[in-house]
């Protein structure tokens, strides 16, 4: 996914590695958990909470990444001009650096808000203030992304997926 080139494919390269090696771990933690639960009846009480921080920073790991590089899920159902289909790929990015925006900020005040009532995970506690802070900080690379995909896009034409 890291097609273009410039600073920012190394870094989407690790963080594709990164969200490969959390998906892996995810595979692996329901498979234990199911086969305890199936043949012995003792599933992992900490389970679900693990697989949710596993799946929350999966997906916040890739969004910078489908951020750069286009790779939302676009439907052309009206054909424009190319020019038109340009402005439009320009002000989408340009709406999802400011939607990211507005998610990055929300998360970093929960953030501090965890922090300063001591917030945590039900059974392993693990703080809610570092797991919605690296969160925030994935929506400011993704809005980093965005930008950069909005002014990188000089009429290279994207097909839709």
């Amino acid at each position: 996914m890291a097609a273009r080139g410039g600073p920012g494919a190394r870094l989407a390269g690790w963080l594709e590695g990164a969200a490969a090696l959390l998906l892996l771990a995810l595979m692996l933690l329901v498979l234990v958990d199911v086969v305890l639960r199936s043949v012995v009846n003792r599933p992992l009480p900490w389970s679900t909470e693990v697989l949710e921080v596993l799946l929350g920073a999966m997906i916040f790991l890739l969004y910078p990444v489908l951020a750069r590089n286009g790779g939302h899920i676009t439907v052309d159902l009206i054909p424009f001009p190319a020019p038109v289909r340009r402005l439009q790929r320009r002000l989408s990015a340009l709406a999802g650096a400011l939607l990211f925006s507005i998610i990055g900020w929300c998360l970093g005040r929960q953030a501090l808000r965890a922090a300063e009532f001591g917030d945590g995970t039900t059974l392993l506690h693990w703080p809610y203030a570092w797991i919605l802070g690296a969160m925030a900080a994935a929506s400011a690379l993704t809005v980093l992304g965005f930008v950069a995909s909005a002014w990188q896009n000089n009429g290279a034409e994207v097909e839709p997926s």
